[in-house]
């Protein structure tokens, strides 16, 4: 004859007799012995569910919302700020052992580096130009070695009468004229170091290649208006025949010029020869051109008594002047591209 065990249960629909069979009550009571032998050993992680018999209602000074310390701080103005944990957060954290700057903070290391400025050895454009200049400054002395050669015995042996064994071809103009253009092109790279040194600000904000394009310009522009201004005043006062040599001399100085500048400018480029040395040897160059100038000058147009007076007024008319004007008129343009930029 079967044993019954009756369990009574109330709920909403009324109190109901349940009938029980005795292998099913004794495995429940396994599982319950089970569970409590599970739960009262000390459990070495913070993974294991939590004992149902033990849970308690919160105290009743613990708020019963969800925010966190963490929603009130203000990182715009401390981004690095240690918040610490509340009473709970810490109860249930399993990492609560690590809580110093090894998660809650990052403190940067090291320092800010130096920002490289531009400079015209790491421009590949301004090395092939430059480089490319050479070459064909070579291979145009070559080209007119003869002509340069008769140019230069004539510079220093006045003739009375014009060598007739000296015609320039158009070759010989094309070379000139590209040879004029590499003194423009390397007088503005020179005045490029000055801006840099003097002028940081023009530096800083303005396309190198844009101050550098508008120095080389404003050079060309000089050369032309001064060859302009030599034909224009020597026909008014002077004969066909002076006009002629005093203008193939002044090409040869400024030719001579460039010349001259091209080893100052590759030891700017690639040797960063600093700013004083670069203006003594551009001031050194820029007096020995003027001293042969000047000896042309008199030897061609002012060679009778008293054309000393003459030579002084027209000598610092048309070349001490325009100097001063053209590194103004530099630093001017440099100064507008300043202001457009």
């Amino acid at each position: 004859m079967e044993t019954c065990t009756y369990i009574a249960t109330n709920d909403s629909l009324g109190a109901q007799v349940q009938a029980i069979d005795p292998a099913e009550n004794e495995g429940r009571s396994t599982s319950n012995a089970r569970f409590q032998r599970r739960h009262t050993s000390q459990a070495t992680t913070d993974t294991l569910p939590p004992n149902p018999k033990e849970l308690k209602p919160l105290p009743g000074d613990m708020p019963l919302t969800a925010k966190l310390p963490l929603t009130d701080a203000d990182f715009w103005d401390n981004p690095l700020a240690h918040i610490e944990k509340s009473t709970f957060i810490q109860r249930v954290d399993s990492v609560v052992g690590i809580r110093d700057s090894a998660l809650t903070t990052a403190k940067p290391f090291g320092f800010a580096g130096d920002p490289v400025p531009y400079q015209f050895r790491n421009d590949s454009m301004v090395t092939i130009v430059v480089m490319l200049s050479f070459f064909l400054m070579a291979w145009v002395i070559s080209r007119s070695r003869y002509y340069l050669h008769e140019q230069i015995k004539d510079f220093f042996h006045h003739r009375k009468r014009e060598n007739l064994f000296t015609q320039r071809t158009q070759n010989e103009l094309r070379g000139q004229a590209f040879l004029v253009f590499q003194t423009c092109f390397l007088l503005g790279i020179l005045f490029f170091d000055y801006t840099q040194e003097f002028m940081q600000q023009v530096f800083n904000q303005i396309s190198p290649y844009k101050t550098l394009g508008v120095s080389v310009g404003i050079c060309c522009t000089y050369y032309l208006l001064k060859v302009a201004t030599y034909a224009f005043i020597n026909n008014i006062f002077f004969d066909r025949r002076q006009c002629t040599q005093w203008m193939e001399s002044y090409m040869l100085c400024v030719l001579g010029m460039g010349l001259a500048l091209l080893p100052v400018t590759l030891l700017v480029v690639y040797f960063d020869l600093n700013i004083q040395n670069t203006a003594i040897c551009f001031v050194c160059i820029l007096v020995i051109d003027k001293i042969l100038l000047f000896y042309k000058c008199f030897r061609i147009f002012f060679g009778y008594k008293l054309g000393w007076v003459h030579l002084f007024l027209y000598f610092c008319t048309l070349e001490i002047a325009p100097i001063f004007i053209l590194f103004r008129a530099l630093v001017y343009a440099s100064n507008f591209l300043l202001t457009i930029n």
